[in-house]
């Protein structure tokens, strides 16, 4: 379960990053490089990850918004 622990702060920050490159602010070169890089730590953890987008489906949320609560509670994996 450590795994998912890392994982969804991960989604979070991931889904903020998006939302500032979508907005348009000055800073989206430096904001998506950040976001690549969280991409890239995602990819480290696919396990969790799909854990994570399986109990997201589930609950019929967005990735970010699912706790590790709900993966435990689900069944989830690591």
């Amino acid at each position: 379960m450590n795994n998912v622990t890392a994982i969804v702060p991960l989604l979070r920050q991931q889904a903020g990053l998006e939302f500032r490159i979508l907005a348009g602010r000055a800073d989206a070169v430096a904001t998506e490089r950040e976001w690549e890089s969280t991409r890239r730590r995602l990819i480290a953890y696919p396990e969790a990850l799909r854990a994570i987008l399986e109990t997201a489906g589930v609950l019929q949320r967005t990735p970010e918004a699912v706790s590790v609560w709900d993966v435990t509670a689900f069944g989830g994996s690591q």
